[in-house]
């Protein structure tokens, strides 16, 4: 039985009738790798909820609810703490379109993902994960498609690399064996032009404010890549 990405990631959602349900727990049970694709989606989901959570739950500032008792005229009249309590459920919303939006770039429950979740982290994974432990960025090819950029040592003691792609950049820091994302930003293959000149500003900015000495040179960085790291 094929279930397809779209109905899987409804399924972890929660969001099919009770007969498409029992389908895909079925399939599940006949191919267990699906199991592990809905635990992935949902460890992800609680993930970004939580980092949003803060954004969602905090009061609005004094010049915004004046603005809401000022202008807005509800169609029945209505207590303040009413108009703030919907524009706190629009908030939610927002909230849960961004996450919507952030799981459907890094997560694809049909094939190899780039990024995924490790004790609640956001980590590389798949080809983007492959090319952060072999690729150097003085032998690496114009065309290849994500570019590293800077690699360097954090205030901690970690090896970090900047990586560029049309559909995801940011920045990475290996901590036991793993790549962990520390900033990313999510591009746009149509507009690849504008996202080189904005996106590889913000993470050299970023870079440079993470970075303990000197980014690492071309022999440093082969070195680095001998030793793992």
């Amino acid at each position: 039985m094929t279930i397809d990405p779209e109905t899987l990631m409804a399924y972890a959602d929660g969001e099919l009738d009770a007969v498409s349900a029992k389908r895909v727990e079925k399939a599940i049970t006949a191919q267990p790798e699906l199991a592990a694709q809905v635990a992935a989606h949902r460890a992800l989901r609680a993930t970004l909820a939580d980092h949003f959570a803060p954004v969602v739950e905090a009061p609005l500032p004094d010049r915004l609810t004046a603005l809401l008792d000022d202008r807005v005229v509800p169609f029945q009249p209505a207590p303040r703490k009413a108009t703030v309590f919907q524009v706190r459920n629009l908030a939610a919303m927002a909230a849960a379109l961004v996450m919507g939006l952030l799981l459907g770039q890094v997560v694809s429950l049909g094939g190899s993902a780039t990024v995924g979740t490790r004790q609640g982290a956001l980590v590389a994974q798949g080809d983007l994960a492959k090319t952060l432990d072999m690729q150097l960025a003085s032998t690496q090819p114009a065309d290849a498609a994500t570019r590293i950029g800077l690699t360097f040592r954090d205030r901690e003691g970690h090896v970090c690399r900047s990586f560029e792609s049309p559909a995801l950049s940011g920045i990475a820091c290996r901590a036991e064996d793993i790549w962990r994302l520390k900033r990313t930003i999510d591009g746009d293959a149509r507009e690849m032009q504008a996202y080189r000149q904005a996106g590889s500003a913000e993470i050299i900015e970023a870079a440079q404010n993470m970075m303990a000495g000197a980014p690492m040179d071309a022999e440093a960085e082969r070195k680095a890549r001998q030793a793992g790291w």
